[in-house]
């Protein structure tokens, strides 16, 4: 039986680092496979028994420079306080203190280089005087101590990964960045120390003892605010984690305590005063309030609760007390599920990103490559032109600027960073995605299919009216009319869903009661009862047909008087003759037309399916202005009517109870259910809408859409970035205009080009829907 774990992953900075990690992981025996996420910077390992201990997986990658940790460990275990917990698992780790203090040493030293760059630029140019000389000197001494500093303080990571690839040929970002700052160093420290006898063979005139300050300093500085914005990205999570409750006051023993949350147990009575958090899924058995619940639902008008009603942990007491009999555990909560599938689906990975992942495990080396290759056209064709001295300085100069340019890190962010992003709204508007390659399909789907019953329409069934064969007319609630009576009497002990309608009714119409026996439910068709010796039937017209020996074709015409179009119909008769008709129909929620609408208007294809009588189907259908109504369908005829579809081409989601459409779910390229808040675990579906809420449809495709639109403009920016940086940064341009590009600016370009991307994803936060 295959098990699961997940890891925060530490010491990764790029894509290559996933790529790297995936690959040597999954070839440890026992490892069935693994997933590894740069924005969350989390693994997931599923294992082919039970999971391997995190020392032996990370035997395997930690001579990479790589670490696992085991985040089931608790605060304590993890001897930390239970905030810092909270905030290493739901906030990418705690290494932003540490970067910031790195910060407000070396963003001086980065201005002070840029400062003494241009200045030699422009005073070259004749813009601006010279430096005094003495100013110059000082200046001139004091950069390699600047240097010195940046490299072996903030960039021995760089040098580390430099070590690791030497030792192993396994190369990330760090290895360029490494290499080129190294070289950097290493050639100013020779010009510098030996500037005498070097100044034959080499210009000794330059050093690039900024280079390595600018390019360590500003990488350093992009991480640092690359780093923020992705913890913006997981912002839905942390608020979601926040909702847990750490404590809870219980009623034990006619004492109330408080206790720590894990240890509250089913059957528990939970008190929650007012303008506190209800901390468990339960039961109202005492009080009466209203309850925010828009941190589940997102639906921000309050819920009144009155005893009986249902509650959920998360969510917000106002102005009462409530007793609350607990009738989950912790961790089945709806709370504790939603988290799981928020977090389940910003650590999967879509299709696209698989493929970016692939991409970037070669990406490195291909740049090392296309680095060795400029390094060696200089060295052979420039020489003839500038001489060997100023054809070594290019040949340094561009090579760095290539390695420093090159970012694969842009492209491991393009997709999950707009995931994350995506999939955290849908979590706060209500819309639960289950994972990101369900995310990606639903920007693709072409058709949708309704089921009726629960999605388009209320789960609660609308009385029309009781109709008197002798009256011809509605019958009169207020009298005493022994029919009414006899419905009344016949369904109030009923628990099927119509009957009970039918019960409520009459209960509210203060219809009066008879005396009956015998009472019995007839699965398919209806009811039957005794009155005083004679035999009474409730129900469909084939069983009332069947009863009184009459057509169904009779009966209609006996009642109907051609005024009815829709709905489903009962009838009340004796052995001999039918004596009423209950005319029922289904309550249509106020905002299915304006969400068929709204799903049109976006191009797709609207189909209901329902297995409600034509007629009924039709005008329901009808009334919402849908393309096609299929009727009086079984849950197989669903199944076919998917399949079909996906045959002409049709990509289809499929948007059902998920109970008896749980074959079409299936079979859907994507599967949406409705939910009332207690069963988001809907196994069959890959988006739920909570609260049952239609008007969430059209938000969750138009979610899709502009997350899908959002991972191919960043796609797109990462690879036409290096596809035009790296030729430039190459000296492409030299021979045309004698320009080239200066590996500090290199640097700056490359460090904030993934801040570029994290931004562009983060817009999806306040996107309109």
């Amino acid at each position: 039986m295959s098990t699961s774990s997940v890891y925060r992953v530490k010491g990764m900075t790029c894509a290559s680092c996933v790529s790297l990690i995936q690959n040597k992981v999954a070839k440890v025996p026992g490892v069935e496979s693994v997933s590894v996420g740069l924005a969350n910077e989390k693994a997931k390992v599923v294992f082919s028994g039970s999971p391997l201990s995190v020392e032996t997986l990370n035997n395997v990658i930690s001579p990479l420079g790589y670490t696992f940790e085991d985040t089931s460990k608790t605060a304590a275990e993890m001897n930390m306080s239970a905030e810092d917990h909270a905030r290493m698992d739901h906030s990418g780790g705690m290494g932003e203190r540490n970067m910031a203090l790195e910060m407000k040493f070396v963003i001086p030293m980065v201005i002070f280089s840029f400062v003494m760059m241009f200045w030699d630029v422009l005073s070259g140019n004749g813009v601006i005087p010279a430096m005094p000389k003495t100013i110059y000197e000082f200046f001139h001494h004091l950069m390699p101590i600047f240097a010195s500093f940046v490299l072996f303080g903030i960039g021995r990571r760089y040098i580390k990964a430099t070590w690791i690839f030497l030792k192993t040929g396994v190369a990330n970002m760090d290895v360029l960045v490494g290499i080129s700052t190294i070289v950097a160093f290493i050639y100013s420290l020779a010009v510098t120390a030996f500037e005498a006898p070097l100044s034959r063979y080499l210009d000794v005139s330059s050093n690039y003892y900024d280079v390595v300050i600018i390019v360590i300093g500003l990488i350093a500085l992009g991480q640092f605010l690359e780093a923020r914005a992705k913890k913006k990205t997981n912002e839905a999570l942390q608020k979601l984690a926040q909702l847990t409750s750490k404590f809870a006051v219980v009623e034990r023993d006619g004492k109330e305590i408080e206790i720590p949350i894990e240890k509250v147990e089913v059957g528990d009575v939970v008190i929650v005063k007012p303008n506190e958090k209800i901390p468990v899924d339960g039961k109202v058995v005492f009080g009466s309030s209203s309850v925010d619940e828009s941190n589940l639902t997102g639906e921000s008008v309050p819920v009144d609760k009155l005893s009986g009603a249902s509650v959920f942990a998360g969510t917000q007491n106002f102005q009462g007390l409530l007793k609350i009999e607990v009738q989950k555990e912790v961790k089945d909560t709806a709370l504790a599920h939603i988290i799981t599938i928020v977090d389940n689906a910003q650590n999967s990975k879509a299709p696209i990103e698989r493929v970016a992942d692939r991409i970037s495990g070669y990406f490195v080396y291909i740049v090392l490559v296309i680095a060795v290759v400029t390094f060696a056209s200089w060295m052979i064709f420039a020489p003839q032109a500038f001489g060997m001295s100023k054809a070594f300085a290019l040949a340094i100069y561009t090579t760095m600027a290539v390695l420093v340019i090159a970012c694969p890190c842009s492209l491991g962010l393009a997709t999950p960073t707009a995931i994350i992003t995506g999939v955290g709204t849908g979590a706060r508007r209500g819309i639960l995605i289950k994972s990101a390659e369900s995310l990606e399909k639903l920007a693709k789907v072409t058709a949708l299919v309704f089921d009726k019953t629960g999605t388009l329409t209320e789960n609660k069934l609308s009385i029309e009216g009781i109709f008197c064969k002798d009256e011809n007319h509605v019958c009169d609630v207020e009298d005493t009319n022994f029919k009414q009576s006899l419905i009344y009497s016949m369904t109030k002990s009923s628990k099927h869903p119509i009957s009970a309608s039918i019960a409520s009714w009459l209960n509210d119409a203060k219809a009066k009661s008879v005396e009956v026996a015998d009472i019995k439910e007839v699965p398919g068709k209806g009811l039957s009862a005794t009155h005083n010796g004679t035999m009474y039937y409730l129900g469909s017209i084939a069983y009332i047909g069947e009863v009184t020996k009459q057509s169904e074709e009779q009966i209609r015409k006996d009642f109907h008087d051609g005024r009815f179009e829709s709905g489903r119909e009962l009838y009340l008769s004796n052995n001999k003759e039918v004596l009423s008709l209950v005319k029922i129909h289904d309550t249509v929620k106020a905002e299915a037309k304006a969400e068929i609408a709204k799903l049109k208007k976006l191009g797709l294809k609207v189909i209901m399916a329902t297995g409600d009588h034509k007629k009924t189907g039709e005008a329901v259908g009808r009334d919402l202005g849908i393309d096609e109504v299929y009727t009086d369908v079984k849950p197989e005829d669903k199944l076919n009517l998917i399949k079909d579809l996906q045959k002409k081409g049709f990509k289809v989601a499929m948007i059902g109870d998920g109970v008896n459409d749980s074959p079409a779910l299936a079979q859907a390229d994507v599967a949406i259910s409705m939910s009332d808040g207690s069963d988001i675990a809907i196994e069959s579906s890959d988006i739920v809408l909570l609260k049952g809420d239609i008007g969430k449809v059209a938000e969750a495709v138009n979610l899709a859409k502009k997350t899908n639109r959002t991972i191919w403009q960043n796609l797109i920016w990462s690879f036409g970035y290096n596809s035009v940086g790296i030729p430039v940064a190459a000296g492409i341009l030299f021979p045309f205009f004698g320009w080239t590009l200066s590996p500090a600016i290199a640097g700056a370009i490359m460090a904030f080009e993934s801040v570029t991307v994290v931004a562009n994803s983060l817009r999806l936060k306040n996107a309109k829907l």
